[in-house]
């Protein structure tokens, strides 16, 4: 059995889902296979963006925006020769919810969550209307209707995982057979009956929370690259296509933005060993990556690099053994969402560094001074445009001379390592530069590792 995911960036018009389409039918559609669905591309975008104005009462431009998006749609379902009743229908619901924010002036998360889960479901209602005019029995459903559960935390809500398994079992298996669901991507539902969205990349969760609860043989992730590289293209030219790695790794380079895959995705599948596999759609003779419980050989097989970032440092004697001191730090700037992304401190305990993103570091700096300078911390230091760069593998776990490695090839160029970070499992090795060295301490530990040269 197979779970095919179809995502947004090679979803943009009605060319696009006759090629879905067509695609599904040669497979051979025999009853085990669920597909998960995308919004078009940009429109989650639009979408909040949409709420925003509502918000605001901006309601000429609302307005124009919820016609542009209906148009669109329509027009594909016009171009496909689909009546597409429920698409219009879903619009009208859209339009009534976006009134309700017009008129009230106010955006609660949990609406936010309604209104960007429009989207898939647009898509998901057209491809499903498609392959039933093709001769495929295709039902639609929304993320929730397939038993998709979810926390309340909207806007970036967390599966339920023994609730989602069982409801997805009950509701998708007695459609195995004759049947092809279409799911919504992206959005869930709580207990008690309230739409979520699971962030940026919840399409590839919902996915994977169907393969694995389904016992799948595989998740296939449709998309417009070819699969995980050793390093961005756009940096290395060489970099080379990676034809397996392992869950961890995986996890480890999504965090550093590849293939803009949501961190989380994985960890479904890493509890019931389901394989994941990420094509690129347009490129269908290539087999991409395999994410699976073994990766290939290799001591560092991948680089991340994260643009953006800026190094917090906070020092003060007062913090020398004393317990809690670390809590307090981090419980302001969590009180305030501000997200950690690495930390590291001194034997000494005199200082702690992190890695926040620039957008945030301000603010960070500005809560500190205000609720924690004093007998405890006595300096905040702040350091704008770096990157943060890592290599990752987990050959480099018990294999010594890797960080020497690292740190020398870096230093051939003159690059001067600001901050470091590794955790005990020593699956990667993170560092900070000044944000203009970022790339070129990339292509030297590509050369450094010979990753163009990588064999699975």
């Amino acid at each position: 059995m197979l779970v095919m995911k179809f995502g947004g960036s090679i979803l943009n018009g009605s060319s696009d889902f006759i090629d879905i389409c067509d695609y599904i039918r040669e497979f051979g559609f025999n009853g085990d296979l669920v597909v998960v669905i995308s919004a078009m591309r940009g429109v989650t975008d639009s979408l909040l963006k949409l709420c925003g104005l509502a918000a605001s009462g901006d309601e000429l431009n609302a307005s124009k925006l919820l016609m542009d998006l209906e148009d669109r749609h329509l027009r594909v379902c016009e171009e496909l020769d689909l009546a597409c009743e429920d698409v219009r229908k879903e619009f009208e619901k859209l339009e009534r919810i976006v009134r309700g924010i017009i008129y009230l002036g106010e955006l609660s998360p949990r609406v936010r969550d309604l209104v960007a889960s429009f989207g898939e479901n647009f898509s998901g209602r057209i491809l499903s209307s498609l392959l039933r005019s093709k001769g495929v029995n295709s039902r639609f459903m929304t993320g929730g209707e397939a038993g998709i559960v979810t926390d309340n935390s909207y806007g970036n809500a967390n599966p339920l995982l023994r609730a989602t398994r069982v409801y997805l079992r009950t509701r998708l298996m007695p459609l195995l057979g004759d049947t092809l669901p279409v799911v919504a991507g992206f959005s869930g539902m709580t207990l008690d009956g309230k739409v979520t969205t699971m962030g940026r990349g919840g399409s590839d969760l919902t996915a994977v929370l169907v393969g694995s609860s389904l016992n799948a043989d595989e998740v296939w992730l449709w998309t417009d690259v070819d699969g995980f590289m050793t390093a961005d293209p756009r940096i290395v030219r060489d970099a080379k296509l990676l034809k397996r790695i392992s869950y961890a790794e995986a996890i480890e380079m999504a965090h550093f933005g590849a293939k803009r895959m949501n961190p989380k995705f994985l960890d479904p599948a890493m509890m019931t060993d389901t394989p994941v596999r990420v094509r690129n759609f347009r490129n269908r003779v290539c087999e991409g990556t395999l994410i699976s419980r073994e990766g290939s050989k290799g001591v560092v097989k991948a680089l991340g690099m994260r643009r953006g970032v800026s190094i917090l440092t906070v020092r003060g004697t007062g913090t020398i053994g004393r317990p809690g001191s670390a809590y307090m730090l981090f419980r302001e700037l969590s009180e305030r969402s501000i997200n950690v992304q690495m930390i590291s401190q001194s034997i000494s305990e005199s200082d702690i560094s992190m890695v926040l993103d620039s957008r945030v570091a301000e603010r960070a700096r500005g809560t500190i001074e205000a609720k924690l300078l004093g007998p405890i911390f006595r300096e905040v230091f702040l350091e704008r445009d770096c990157a943060a760069v890592a290599a990752i593998g987990s050959g480099m776990r018990g294999t010594p001379g890797v960080a020497a490695r690292v740190f020398k090839a870096v230093a051939s160029k003159g690059i001067n390592v600001k901050m470091i970070a590794q955790g005990s499992s020593e699956l990667s090795i993170s560092f900070v530069v000044s944000g203009e060295e970022g790339e070129e301490a990339v292509r030297s530990l590509h050369d450094e590792f010979e990753l163009s040269k990588i064999e699975d």
